[in-house]
Formats: C-alpha cells, sequence, structure tokens
C-alpha cells in the first residue's frame, strides 16, 4: 500500500522539467490567481491549510453507514525553512492532514495554499509541477521501497519520470546516497540487503530527488531503534541547514517532536487543541490535553513528580461528544464544554488553544469552530 501510494503520487508527467521559478511555473492562461516572484519572495510562509475537513464513510452493517471525519477544520502554516510538528494519539487524524497537503487524498473542503498560491486552483498539469516541490517520507522503510528495484533504480525512478536522462540520473542517485551518508556503491543494493536505518536513508535521498522545499516526514523514525533514529534525525537537521528544507514533521513521540520542531500542532479526534512555539509548549502547555500527553512521558528524574494521566478511552469516532471532544476526558470539564465547540484563542502572544478555560483572547483568523461540532475524526 505504501509503495503504491508513493507510486500514485511520483509517477506524474511534467512538461518543464527544468523550470522551478514558482510564479511562472503556476502562471496559467486559465484564469486563476498568479504571483509575481517579487510577491513569493516578501511572504515568509511556504505553506497554509485553512479549515481542511475530510470524511469516510464507513458500514454499519446492512445498507447502513456513516461518516468518519478524519479532519475537521485543520489549520495551520509552515513557514520557509522551519519545522512544524504535528503530535496527538494514534488516530488524531495527522497522517490524514499530511495526505491531504501532498494531494493523495482530496479535501472535502479547505484549502491548502503552497507559497500563497491555492492548490485547488491550480489545473492537473499545474498540480503536477507542484509536486515536485512537495515530497513525503513514508513510517516503513522497507514497504515504501519496490523490493524488485535495486537502490539506485528506486532514487532515480522520479528523476526518470520527470524527463531526467538515465545518465544524469544515476550520477544524481550517487550524490544524494553520499549526501544521506551511505556509498554510491549501496545503488546496486537491494532492500532486502540493508538496514531499517539504511532503507530509511534510501527514502530521504528518495524524496530530495527532485529537490523538493517541502519534506513531510510521516513517523519517518518510528521503525527505527533508539540509536537509529538518532542518527537519522541529526541527518535531517542537517539537510535542512544545508538545503534550505522545510519540514511537517509527524510523530507521536513527543522528546522527537521536540527536538525537531519550532513549532508544534497538537491534535485531537481530528482537531487542533493548541499550536504553540516548541519550547512554549514544552515548558508551559495551556490545554489539559496537552499536559495530559506531556505527564505521560517519563522524566530521568526519580525525585521529580509523574505529571496528570490520561484518563478514559478516546471516544467513538462515528459518535463524538458534543461540544469539547476532549471533555469526557478532561479533569476540568465544565457544562459548556458540552454545549459549545471551542474557538481557537490566543492567550499569548503566538500561542493558540481551543478551550473554555481561555476564553479570554482574541480569536484566531483561521478557526471556525465557535459553534457547535457534529464532525469526527479517526
Amino acid at each position: 500500500m505504501m509503495m503504491g501510494e508513493y507510486l500514485a503520487f511520483a509517477a506524474v508527467q511534467s512538461p518543464e522539467p527544468e523550470t522551478r521559478d514558482v510564479a511562472t511555473r503556476w502562471g496559467s492562461p486559465t484564469g486563476f490567481r498568479t504571483y509575481s516572484p517579487q510577491d513569493v519572495a516578501q511572504s515568509d510562509v511556504l505553506l497554509r491549510v485553512q479549515d481542511l475537513t475530510k470524511r469516510f464513510p464507513v458500514s454499519l452493517g446492512f445498507r447502513k453507514k456513516a461518516y468518519v471525519s478524519a479532519a475537521d477544520g485543520v489549520s495551520f502554516e509552515i513557514k520557509k525553512g522551519t519545522t512544524v510538528g504535528i503530535v496527538g494519539e494514534s488516530g488524531c487524524g495527522k497522517s490524514t492532514a499530511a495526505r491531504l497537503v501532498l494531494g493523495l487524498i482530496e479535501p472535502d473542503s479547505g484549502t491548502v495554499a503552497f507559497e500563497g498560491v491555492d492548490v485547488k486552483t491550480l489545473s492537473r498539469g499545474r498540480r503536477r509541477e507542484l509536486r515536485r516541490d512537495m515530497q513525503m517520507v513514508f513510517q516503513d522503510p522497507y514497504s515504501a521501497l519496490n523490493p524488485r528495484m535495486s537502490v539506485g533504480e528506486s532514487i532515480a525512478f522520479p528523476m526518470r519520470v520527470h524527463g531526467t536522462s538515465r545518465s544524469e540520473a544515476r550520477e544524481r542517485a550517487a550524490l544524494l546516497l553520499r549526501q544521506v551518508g551511505l556509498h554510491p556503491n549501496h545503488a546496486s543494493y537491494y532492500p532486502h540487503q540493508m538496514s531499517g536505518g539504511q532503507r530509511q536513508r534510501v527514502n530521504i535521498a528518495r524524496a530530495l530527488a527532485l529537490q523538493p522545499r517541502l519534506v513531510v516526514a510521516d513517523e519517518a523514525v518510528s521503525a527505527l531503534d533508539k540509536s537509529v533514529q538518532a542518527q537519522v534525525l541529526n541527518l535531517l537537521t542537517d539537510l535542512q541547514e544545508e538545503l534550505g528544507l522545510t519540514y511537517m514533521f509527524i510523530s507521536h513521540d513527543l522528546n522527537v517532536v521536540q527536538y525537531m520542531s519550532d513549532r508544534v500542532v497538537v491534535m485531537y479526534l481530528g482537531q487542533v487543541v493548541e499550536e504553540c512555539a516548541s519550547e512554549e509548549l514544552y515548558e508551559r502547555p495551556l490545554h489539559p490535553y496537552t499536559r495530559a500527553l506531556l505527564g505521560s512521558v517519563g522524566g530521568l528524574d526519580p525525585d521529580q513528580p509523574p505529571g496528570p494521566r490520561l484518563e478514559g478511552e478516546i471516544p467513538s469516532p462515528i459518535d463524538p461528544p458534543s461540544g469539547c471532544r476532549f471533555r469526557t476526558r478532561c479533569p476540568e470539564a465544565m457544562p459548556v464544554c458540552a454545549e459549545l465547540r471551542p474557538a481557537l484563542r490566543q492567550p499569548r502572544e503566538g500561542h493558540y488553544v481551543a478551550c473554555h478555560l481561555f476564553e479570554e483572547g482574541p480569536v484566531s483568523p483561521s478557526d471556525s469552530s465557535a459553534t457547535p461540532a457534529t464532525a469526527l475524526a479517526v
């Protein structure tokens, strides 16, 4: 499945393989908005996600159908050259948000804007070209690689699809292998001949083959042991500094997210409940869910008292609680929590939280959640 997703994502034809200017490449006579190079240079936001919503049908038996919303009004932005971490329990919608951003699945509503250009307004050909600027590193380093293709062939595959000659693709594959800490001789290896850490380095090299600007890492180190995790994380950090990359980093490991991220987005049942700078989140979390998540991370100090524990089970995504979805597990729940979905407010500068405990402060411009919610998430 993972390989199939990648092939569907990568196997697109580009009529202008060497064109990298955003305004020129996306300009089109079809009538949608275009941006000059000056407009693009003035904005420091690479990706802006606004009110993304995605629902999937599920069968409940004979002629019975319900809908599970994997994303419900998800909004955030990523500035150029930075890393935004997305955290939450399994099933909170992190991976769905990543696939919506990359176009692997289409949203029911909402906007994904890359360098100020709404992706939905682009023609099919222009969207295919945009995919060169957004690449993904999948979770499982083995299933993401074709076992019948050598390492060199896997790395060269996206370049060949986009019109690069065979010899040039082979030379660039060798350079990419060096860049990710492998030897060019590894180009002749097959996935089963390599360790998990080496295979993930190959996946990173393949993601860099088209010189992307945004790399989405979906649990990119969760399948690796701790020592190899550290090596891969350091590699990603070095590549970001060297190539000016922007990361959307998805993980359930809070320590990894703290190490990698400039800002952190916390999700619960398909909704954003808190967003702020990484240091701010780990030192002064506001949302009860965030505090419970951080309290579940064990510390090295035996004298440090444990944080608040996360009690109860995750509600059914088919029939979520009304109002605030976390209220059934929240020790500070109030009657209003069952009636209204909390708006995403800014009680501190640059710190957003969706909780009725923090009603003071302006509502986030990207938030449309002040009305009761009826959608659900996985």
